[in-house]
């Protein structure tokens, strides 16, 4: 299976996103709202929108590149 690295990038995103928010919202629990934890948790989530919408697109071109060589 051939991978770009966009899609590796992409695909690590989705893996450590999730791990990244949820301490991210703990350490806001324990100290209190502060401007860094509010930051990073505002970058990730728009880095996983972005991963899903590039992986969803990529799904989407493979799909219909497959399609029409039949």
């Amino acid at each position: 299976m051939k991978f770009n690295l966009g899609t590796a990038l992409d695909i690590f995103i989705l893996l450590i996103g999730p791990w990244i928010l949820y301490t991210r919202v703990v350490e806001i629990l324990e100290n209190g709202v502060s401007a860094y934890p509010i930051i990073s948790i505002i970058i990730v989530t728009l880095a996983l929108v972005f991963s899903v919408a590039n992986l969803y697109k990529a799904i989407a071109d493979r799909q219909r590149k497959n399609s029409n060589k039949r």
